[in-house]
């Protein structure tokens, strides 16, 4: 969802007459902690034998720390507003995924309306280190991945509220900083 999104507002700044150079003004810091939680957040994937089951051992693990790096460096960015809604999106994915055994619980009746039945058979998985079945024991719902997005969207998915709050302050970052030329020729005569 966030890669889309990232997508779309880069094409809504370029339609808007914004330039991708000006991306590099963003006054950013920390953005070695945002890589770093991503690598350590997707490393099981290509781990295998005793080293992915010592990964399922400690879950709880391999979900915290990227997270904390993670909202660590958006937390220290609070001064660019957009951080604030990014940083909330990924405290509410957090939240649901902590209250449900470290993993995110994804709605059925969403990955069938998306055409995705195919990746039921890994909610059931419990080696599976990323995502669970919504069933009647799952906590917070409300918060998981349960908003589908189906054909004729290019690429179906299923999405959580916070990952589309994060997409939402991703797009206003984006749209901020890549104003068109005009925009930011009156801006600087303010």
């Amino acid at each position: 969802m966030l890669v889309d999104f990232l997508i779309i507002s880069l094409l809504v700044g370029l339609f808007r007459g914004g330039k991708l150079k000006d991306l590099v003004e963003i006054p950013i810091k920390n953005i070695e902690f945002i890589f770093m939680s991503f690598a350590i957040r997707y490393l099981p994937l290509i781990l295998k034998g005793s080293l992915l089951n010592l990964a399922i051992r400690f879950n709880w693990l391999v979900v915290t720390v990227p997270y904390m790096l993670l909202l660590y460096a958006l937390i220290t960015n609070f001064h660019i507003r957009a951080m604030g809604l990014v940083a909330l999106g990924v405290f509410m994915n957090y939240i649901v995924i902590f209250a449900n055994g470290w993993k995110m619980p994804v709605s059925l009746w969403a990955l069938e309306l998306t055409r995705l039945e195919g990746l039921k058979e890994l909610l059931f998985d419990p080696n599976y280190l990323y995502h669970t079945a919504v069933d009647s024991t799952t906590k917070l719902k409300f918060l998981a991945d349960v908003i589908p997005m189906p054909p004729p969207y290019p690429k179906p998915r299923v999405f959580s509220i916070g990952d589309l709050t994060m997409s939402l302050g991703l797009f206003f970052l984006i749209q901020k900083y890549m104003k068109p030329v005009i925009a930011k020729k009156i801006h600087t005569t303010d």
